[in-house]
C-alpha cells in the first residue's frame, strides 16, 4: 500500500531552505494546513493541496508517495521517466494506439517498425 511520506516532504523542504510560514505565504495554504502536513498529523490531505506543494518545490505530487516496495508496479511509480512517458500516452490516443499495436508484434516486426521510425526521425530532425 502507498502512503504520503512526511520524510520525503521534509526532504524537499529542507532541500529549499523553506520554513513552514515561507511555504504558506508562497502556497497561500493556510500555516495551520501546512503545520499539520509537515508534522505528518495529516496523513491524508487533498490533492489540491499536495499539487500546490510540489509546484512549489518544483516536482510532482507522486514525489511524495511512499509505495509498497512489494508492488509489482513500485518501480514505474519511483521512475520519473517511466511515469512521465506514461502519463504520455495515457493522455494522447495515437500513442495508446502504437503502444497497443506493438503488443501484439513479432520480435522481427518490432525492430522494423523501430527502423522505419528511426528514419523517420532522421528526416524530421535532419
Amino acid at each position: 500500500m502507498s502512503k504520503l511520506s512526511v520524510k520525503k516532504l521534509n526532504e524537499y523542504k529542507k532541500s529549499r531552505c523553506f520554513t513552514n510560514k515561507k511555504i504558506s505565504e508562497l502556497t497561500k495554504i493556510p500555516i495551520a494546513t501546512i503545520d499539520r502536513l509537515f508534522s505528518g498529523a495529516n496523513s491524508n490531505p487533498t490533492v489540491t493541496l499536495l499539487q500546490k506543494i510540489a509546484k512549489l518545490f518544483e516536482c510532482t505530487v507522486d514525489d511524495f508517495i511512499e509505495y509498497d516496495k512489494n508492488s509489482p508496479l513500485a518501480n514505474y511509480y519511483e521512475n520519473k521517466e517511466t511515469a512521465k512517458l506514461a502519463q504520455e500516452i495515457h493522455d494522447n490516443p495515437e500513442y495508446r494506439i502504437l503502444m497497443n499495436a506493438a503488443k501484439t508484434l513479432s520480435p522481427e516486426q518490432l525492430k522494423a517498425v523501430i527502423d522505419v521510425a528511426n528514419i523517420i526521425k532522421g528526416t524530421v530532425n535532419g
